[in-house]
Formats: C-alpha cells, structure tokens, sequence
C-alpha cells in the first residue's frame, strides 16, 4: 500500500504540529515559531495534494470497476466487451449475451468494492457488490438485483482487463452462474 493511499493521518498530524508552533508563535512571538507553523500548515496541504495527483494500481482498478457499471448501465456494449481480454473470447461473448438481455437501470451501485494486488502488481482481484433495478426483455423481468462479483483482472498493453468473471451468490459467497436471475 502506497503510504499516501490515506492522506488523512499526514494531513492531520502536520496540522496539529503546525497548530502547537502557531500557538507558540502567538504567545512568545518568535520568528523560528511562525515559520515552522507555516512549513507545517504547507505540508499538511502539501500532502493531501501529493496523494490527490499519485494514483496506485490498486486505485485504477476501482476506477475500472466503477467506470464498467456504468458502462452497462449506459448500455456501451463495445466499451464493456473491450475491458475484456481479448484473449478471453467466451467471457466476451457472455458479456455481449448479458448486455443484450438485460436493461441495467439508473440505480444500480456498487458498494463493498475492495482490490487486492497479487503478482507483483501485474494482477488484480475485485471483489464487489452491484445492486439496483434490472429488466429482463425476454421474460418480461424487472426487478431488484442484488449481486456480488469477483473479477480478476491483468494489465495488458498499459490497460487493465478482465481475465475472469465470477459471480457470487450475495449471501452466502458461493459461485453460481453469471447469467442467472437472482433470487431475492
């Protein structure tokens, strides 16, 4: 984990410290006080900055997962089949079969997303929750879908990809089909 992944700890310790030398500046006058206060108060910003602008592997792949549910709920077939491998012709064509099934709505969000980098940081798995409003056209469906996922995906030409589609049962985390209807 990249030490600035959570700028909060830095940010409050050097606003602390800045505070402690800004109250010495204050009651004794001191020009050395003033301007560790200041350094301090600069560095506290500075490290929230810092960790705005570095983005680890681990970040990009959240990004990934977010920017492909709402590539499904905006029904991009072509945007979600490409953040595929392109080795990976049956997931691929099940994505394609999926999307073209299902209407995903508005209100599908994800929640509980957490990644875990493994092969020195050349792959990645997520695990996640999507829940919202589906609609089914060939059986006349629509419902609430609550569903939990685990996706692996690898770094293939500078882009990250999925190389596998696991989906979970929400409650009890066993695999079960992709494309089958939840039960809830």
């Amino acid at each position: 984990m990249w030490f600035t992944e959570n700028p909060w700890p830095g940010v409050i310790l050097f606003l602390i410290l800045g505070g402690i030398f800004l109250g010495r500046a204050m009651s004794k006058g001191l020009g050395r006080d003033w301007i560790l206060a200041i350094l301090l108060f600069a560095c506290s910003a500075g490290s929230y900055f810092l960790e705005q602008a570095i983005v680890t592997s681990a970040e990009e792949v959240e990004l990934r997962v977010y920017e492909g549910v709402q590539a499904c709920i905006d029904n991009k077939v072509p945007e979600v089949v490409d953040s595929i491998s392109k080795g990976q012709v049956a997931l691929r064509t099940l994505a394609l079969t999926g999307l073209t099934m299902a209407d995903i709505h508005e209100d599908m969000h994800v929640s509980d997303l957490s990644v875990e980098m493994t092969a020195q940081n050349s792959r990645a798995l997520s695990r996640f929750r999507a829940n919202g409003t589906v609609s089914v056209g060939n059986v006349s469906y629509t419902g609430h879908a609550a569903t939990r996922w685990e996706l692996t995906w690898q770094r293939e030409e500078g882009e990250w990809r999925i190389v596998e589609i696991k989906r979970l049962n929400p409650i009890t985390g066993e695999e079960m089909p992709v494309l089958k209807q939840s039960t809830n």
